[in-house]
């Protein structure tokens, strides 16, 4: 019946819409930090942004490949002996994002700043040189 059908999109768009965006993307297993991956052309850099909102620099461990990122780290939580919580939203523990890239990047000349829960790497691209070859052409005997 259409009406089921209309009824299942406007609950899944409404779901969509209210949930708060860390309950879309949380693993309830600890932190899923959220990223933007883009190219800047001019600079000729990769562009990695991490949201790490309430770390401090000491909590977090970046590693860098040539066609991969890797954040990881730890938000502990804040309890305390005398608190009672009436709810606790935010996402604790232990975290991993990986995110592959889809160039070499040149893991020597990499940069990264935390400011604000912001992790920005930006990934300048692997100088290839642009080799061109002659390949002999064989012709097959008859």
């Amino acid at each position: 019946m259409e009406y089921e059908k209309v009824h299942r999109e406007v609950l899944r768009a409404f779901n969509d819409a209210c949930l708060p965006r860390g309950n879309r993307y949380s693993s309830r297993a600890g932190i899923v930090p959220l990223a933007d991956v883009y190219f800047e052309e001019q600079q000729r850099e990769i562009v990695v942004r991490f949201e790490l909102p309430g770390l401090v620099r000491d909590e977090i461990q970046l590693f860098v490949e040539r066609r991969q990122i890797v954040v990881q780290g730890k938000r502990e939580f804040a309890g305390g002996d005398h608190r009672v919580y009436q709810q606790v939203e935010m996402d604790y523990g232990p975290f991993e994002r990986r995110i592959r890239l889809t160039v070499d990047v040149d893991v020597d000349n990499a940069q990264a700043t935390y400011e604000a829960g912001i992790l920005e790497v930006r990934l300048p691209l692997l100088a290839h040189d642009a080799k061109v070859q002659q390949i002999e052409i064989k012709v097959e005997a008859d």
